[in-house]
């Protein structure tokens, strides 16, 4: 059991008002996929938003300062990581690499939760676990959010967007949460050929029959088809590679 600690000052403010955001879903989702389901006790708002955005890249959150959520779910290799296993501050390689992020806000609990194996409920609860994870960020709570908090920007932000001076896990997670749940992809050479608006390479449409072809690729079982544009089922299956 991973314990939510605080870190607060003297004051709450009430009476907060928070600007409501709307995803931008991508134009191949419109017609294909059911709206995202909102969280509930953490609505997307800008201000939210915007405060998990400057979490996520900032290595504050690593017990020396020098990892970030960025560090391994990088941006330019979609939000995962191209080494087989990811290492953490202290030089330790984990057992599996960082899995991508986008796309997060279509998973349910009901499919399965969230990680390699399902663990986490919701993606709040996934947020909590990088941070005191001994090969990761190696940190806890107390210390992180104490360093947040001696930062007056980010106190000014958790204002904004919680309306609470209050600085704990459960907030720095929900910003975070609310930041990934925006991370959509969509806009790929192949979602623009679906689209009728690009054109495969002959290797790209090779690729693409293996893949849709039962007695060769035989990928599309669990990876889906073009009426299914997130190319996952988002269920757990057991490929016999752990």
């Amino acid at each position: 059991m991973i314990a939510l600690t605080t870190s607060c000052s003297d004051r709450d403010d009430y009476g907060y008002t928070p600007t409501p955001a709307e995803l931008q879903i991508p134009k191949i989702f419109e017609n294909l996929l059911p709206s995202p389901s909102e969280s509930i006790d953490n609505p997307l708002t800008e201000e939210g938003i915007a405060l998990g955005k400057k979490l996520f890249f900032d290595p504050i959150l690593s017990a020396d300062n020098t990892q970030a959520c960025a560090s391994c779910h990088r941006p330019s290799e979609a939000f995962s990581d191209q080494r087989r296993f990811s290492v953490g501050i202290d030089g330790i390689a984990g057992v599996r690499n960082s899995m991508p992020l986008q796309n997060l806000v279509y998973q349910t609990s009901e499919q399965g939760g969230f990680n390699w194996d399902g663990s986490a409920i919701s993606l709040e609860e996934q947020a909590l676990e990088p941070v005191v994870n001994p090969v990761e960020m190696h940190n806890t709570w107390p210390n992180a959010s104490e360093e947040i908090a001696a930062q007056s920007t980010y106190t000014d932000m958790f204002e904004t967007a919680f309306g609470t001076s209050r600085i704990d896990s459960t907030q720095i997670t929900k910003a975070l949460a609310q930041f990934v749940r925006t991370l959509l992809s969509g806009n790929s050479k192949f979602d623009k050929y679906l689209l009728g608006e690009a054109t495969l390479t002959a290797s790209e449409l090779n690729g693409l029959n293996v893949f849709m072809d039962e007695a060769r690729g035989d990928c599309f079982h669990c990876h889906g088809s073009p009426t299914n544009p997130l190319w996952t089922d988002n269920r757990f299956h057991n490929n016999g590679l752990d």
